[in-house]
């Protein structure tokens, strides 16, 4: 049995338990199409590159929340009782965890951008100043706040990459001569996928940088 009729049959028997009343066949394949990323289960089905078999390959998972909402208000027919988008998807993930599908971790999220800087790198921002090293070694400060400007995501056919500006900031030693506070950065973190259209490997992270002078030359021109 596929992956795909896995879950739809678990919405269906989770549905059924719930309610007492009976949710599509049908209906079920769209809302799994639409969480894996895809706009109907015929396309699901015809994939034939990033098959859900090598979901158990995959690091991370981001369900499409947005595309599941959109399905939802689409298809015609659907049960009155019919749980939310944000449970449907917390469903479909812990019956692919409890079958042995995929072990990651789970983005459950509307914003991808927005998890990629709050959830993400802040929880593990060394994994961008780790980079910024010889950087940081140029100055007389000590870092301790990175801080994103923008997180911009392109969707390929074979990797989500995401482009992320910000700066590094720190306070400066006193007992030493000033050489910047403020490291500006550039961050191409790749994403490459693995199954579905949401399913991926870790990150592969490239970052560059320069020690930013600019405001304070501003200062002085001024």
């Amino acid at each position: 049995m596929s992956i795909q009729k896995e879950c739809a049959d678990h919405l269906r028997q989770t549905y059924r338990h719930l309610t007492n009343e009976k949710l599509g066949s049908g209906h079920a394949h769209e809302i799994v199409a639409a969480f894996f990323g895809y706009g109907s289960a015929a396309a699901l089905r015809t994939e034939l590159h990033y098959q859900l078999d090598e979901l158990n390959r995959a690091d991370i998972l981001i369900p499409n929340l947005a595309l599941m909402d959109q399905r939802v208000q689409q298809l015609q027919g659907l049960p009155a009782k019919l749980p939310e988008v944000n449970d449907l998807a917390s469903q479909l993930c812990d019956f692919l965890r409890a079958q042995g599908h995929f072990s990651g971790t789970v983005w459950h999220t509307h914003d991808v951008e927005d998890y990629i800087n709050s959830d993400f790198i802040q929880n593990d921002p060394m994994m961008i100043e780790d980079d910024l090293s010889s950087e940081i070694a140029t100055t007389n400060a000590y870092f301790d706040e990175l801080y994103i400007d923008e997180v911009a995501l392109d969707i390929g056919q074979d990797a989500l990459v995401a482009l992320i500006s910000g700066s590094l900031n720190g306070d400066t030693d006193q007992d030493r001569a000033f050489h910047g506070d403020s490291i500006a950065f550039t961050t191409v973190m790749t994403f490459q996928r693995v199954a579905g259209r949401v399913a991926y490997e870790k990150p592969e992270l490239e970052t560059s940088g320069a020690v930013d002078m600019s405001k304070y030359y501003d200062d002085e021109e001024a």
